[in-house]
């Protein structure tokens, strides 16, 4: 089978795999795609905020046809996200998106560190991308903690827009990086 037949048949096992999924409860990170409060389908927990966004930065090594490759992707979870209706307004969900575009901005970051590095075979892959995660997801963590303790969860407006301007920049300056699947280099 020629190469680009294999890879034509990859990648339409990938957009199908993407396409179907058992419910609507995950929105894959997609900056054509923003938030919405009908994403927000949980139930409001009590606590004193207007909204939570549940997200997670997901990996996976992946073995086809002798190449290895890695997929980083950040995930919104629907049915765990949730937002008080009396609350909320567009401030609110603006701030919240931010808290999603964090998440793809630490997978750009991943994604640049993978490209740099060249690995002896499978399970070294799976090792050092699944320690990148490690690092990377502990640094997420704190960037989260610190963009919502420097603007208030939104109410300080001026905080806001300068988090919103950092984070559109970082996103931005990591553009090469925005594919979710990276071939990765084997050491010869």
């Amino acid at each position: 089978m020629p190469v680009q037949m294999r890879y034509l048949i990859l990648f339409i096992t990938i957009v199908f795999c993407f396409s179907f999924t058992d419910d609507d409860n995950i929105i894959i990170w997609n900056k054509d795609r923003k938030l919405t409060w009908d994403d927000y389908k949980g139930k409001p927990k009590k606590r004193f905020a207007a909204a939570s966004t549940v997200y997670s930065l997901s990996r996976k090594v992946l073995l086809h046809d002798g190449k290895i490759t890695a997929r980083i992707c950040a995930y919104f979870y629907c049915d765990d996200s949730w937002k008080k209706d009396d609350w909320i307004n567009q401030s609110v969900l603006d701030h919240e998106q931010k808290h999603f575009d964090i998440v793809e901005l630490f997978c750009r970051r991943i994604r640049k560190q993978i490209t740099k590095m060249t690995f002896n075979d499978f399970k070294d892959a799976e090792i050092k991308v699944d320690s990148l995660y490690q690092i990377y997801n502990k640094e997420m963590d704190i960037f989260q903690d610190k963009y919502d303790d420097e603007t208030d969860g939104s109410m300080n407006g001026d905080a806001q827009r300068k988090w919103e301007k950092k984070i559109e920049n970082e996103i931005a300056s990591l553009e090469a990086y925005n594919q979710i699947f990276i071939t990765l280099k084997l050491k010869k």
